[in-house]
């Protein structure tokens, strides 16, 4: 008889073990300071605010052990206990101090960032990276899921490598790439720019700063940037088996190898001074002016 209480125990019990945990977590914290935070699988939404506070909702998937919340008001680290991480799905809702330093490292998880001006570095292997808001400093990456930065960043780090990656509003510096995905920028002023595709069309739209650099690379994908129509800069295209199709100068001669297909162009507009470089192997080369 007290065996089978037992067993019964047992088996009752074993739906609750197993069950979601909803979280509703509280933590006081530094108006800039770092909070660091790691799901393995499921989702992570931060969400910044004007409270000095960090607060956790949402759900622990099942098998989770726990959530573990420690560290100072000026660094705080969140993160999901469980013995096999993979295969636990839980999802974070986090709202921060809008000043802090946000640090989000995940293995299948989403991840959406928003209303945070401090810095954000975010990086998950499969799953999606959406980052939005007044930061100034992001970086952001995927290896199958697509990355999408909006707001008015002055220093962007973006990639994926099966997925596309969307850059708008920002200005400064810019270093982006993707392996199999288009790659799109639509932004303000950049001081150095780096777009890199190998499988992916590249689009541009955006202006350049006096002594500014802008390479652009694509092994098998179209490239189309637009240029305000005074632009100052000089520019170097090459192209093996691609087309040049250049709305910018329409007077400046290619010139074409003796032994291969391959197209380059040279020109400078205005009184020069930024450096464009676009380099393509079979994709196409458009330049034109914005409208």
């Amino acid at each position: 008889m007290f065996t089978k209480t037992l067993v019964l125990a047992a088996v009752l019990a074993a739906p609750a073990l197993h069950a979601q945990q909803r979280l509703d977590e509280k933590r006081s914290a530094a108006p800039d300071g770092v909070v660091s935070i790691e799901n393995s699988a499921g989702s992570v939404k931060v969400i910044g605010w004007d409270r000095p506070e960090i607060t956790v909702t949402g759900t622990l998937g099942a098998r989770a052990e726990g959530l573990d919340i420690s560290g100072t008001a000026r660094r705080t680290s969140i993160s999901v206990d469980a013995r096999n991480p993979h295969g636990v799905r839980s999802d974070l809702e986090i709202h921060v101090p809008a000043g802090s330093r946000v640090e989000i490292d995940c293995f299948a998880a989403a991840i959406d960032v928003s209303g945070v001006s401090g810095p954000v570095v975010a990086e998950t292997v499969n799953g999606s990276v959406s980052i939005s808001g007044s930061s100034k400093e992001i970086e952001a990456s995927s290896v199958n899921g697509s990355v999408a930065i909006s707001g008015s960043p002055k220093r962007v780090r973006a990639e994926s490598v099966n997925g596309s990656v969307t850059v708008k509003g920002a200005s400064g510096e810019l270093d982006a790439s993707t392996v199999n995905g288009e790659l799109i920028v639509a932004g303000a002023t950049f001081d150095h720019a780096n777009l890199e595709t190998v499988s992916g069309s590249v689009e541009f739209e955006g202006d350049l700063a006096s002594h500014a650099s802008l390479a652009v690379s694509s092994v098998s994908g179209n490239v189309t940037l637009g240029f305000p129509s005074k632009i100052a800069a000089g520019f170097s295209i090459t192209t093996f088996s691609g087309s040049i199709e250049n709305g910018l100068s329409a007077d400046q001669p290619e010139k074409m190898s003796r032994w291969t297909s391959q197209k380059e162009l040279s020109f400078t507009l205005g009184s020069g001074g930024a450096d464009v470089s676009i380099e393509t192997l079979s994709g196409e080369i458009v330049l034109r002016k914005r409208n």
